[in-house]
């Protein structure tokens, strides 16, 4: 049947028209944690091994964006994190196949691992993303997972829309704080994994504890484990794990 030249689109195909669909990566946080048994092997085998692994993350950087970072001294549970971007899920694939074949990859384990997937805000009009920052890096990053409760979505969208404007404005007040938001439904065990760069870990506290204050937090199922981290290179990472 021919449909009339004057019928108004439909929804989707008003976004198909005129909304080009947005650019989406793959946003992997690993972090990892080396064995004691390595610790404990000779200096000559560590330190080979240590260039194997950096070279290996080097090689993968070069198609995906990697940042790297260590925890030695702050969580006993992971020594070192990589944050990756990737258009793909294969390119994560590839990274974790090729870390998993080197020696030290033999002596990790690792115990945390969170994939998400960037989109628009749906609290935000298309074209402005102020609660997103690009893949910058500050000296510091600190990352958990989250979860909203149920009665969350059953909300009206108005409603949740007017809590996220004050959960937004409140972030504007430190303006040294970037947040990264990445969507998990479907792809892991949370809905979002956020990640916070910024060069003062004290402005990061006050902001976490400013927006326990807004409304929306009441609504927070999860946001645990979190995780604080120091910009370093592979290398350095690496080392600081060997002593």
């Amino acid at each position: 049947m021919v449909r009339a030249q004057t019928h108004e689109p439909s929804t989707a195909e008003s976004v198909t028209e005129t909304e080009p669909k947005e650019a989406r990566e793959f946003l992997r946080y690993a972090l990892f944690k080396v064995s004691n048994e390595w610790k404990r092997l000779p200096d000559k085998e560590r330190a080979a091994s240590k260039r194997e692994f950096a070279a290996a993350v080097r090689e993968i950087s070069a198609e995906l964006n990697v940042k790297t970072y260590s925890m030695t001294g702050i969580r006993g549970d992971a020594d070192f994190m990589l944050w990756i971007r990737s258009d793909t899920l294969d390119g994560l694939h590839a990274l974790g196949a090729k870390l998993n074949a080197t020696h030290m990859g033999r002596f990790s384990d690792v115990p945390y691992s969170f994939l998400a997937l960037t989109r628009p805000s749906p609290y935000v009009p298309r074209g402005r993303r102020p609660e997103e920052a690009g893949f910058e890096a500050a000296k510091y990053l600190f990352v958990y997972p989250f979860v909203k409760t149920r009665e969350w979505y059953k909300l009206p969208q108005q409603w949740r829309t007017a809590m996220m404007k004050e959960h937004i404005a409140i972030g504007r007040k430190y303006p040294n704080v970037r947040i990264n938001t990445g969507y998990s439904y479907g792809l892991d065990d949370q809905e979002h994994v956020v990640s916070f760069e910024s060069d003062s870990a004290t402005d990061f506290l006050d902001l976490v504890m400013d927006l326990r204050e807004s409304e929306q937090s009441s609504y927070t199922f999860r946001d645990t484990p979190a995780f604080s981290c120091v910009l370093a290179d592979i290398d350095a990472a690496l080392n600081a794990v060997a002593g």
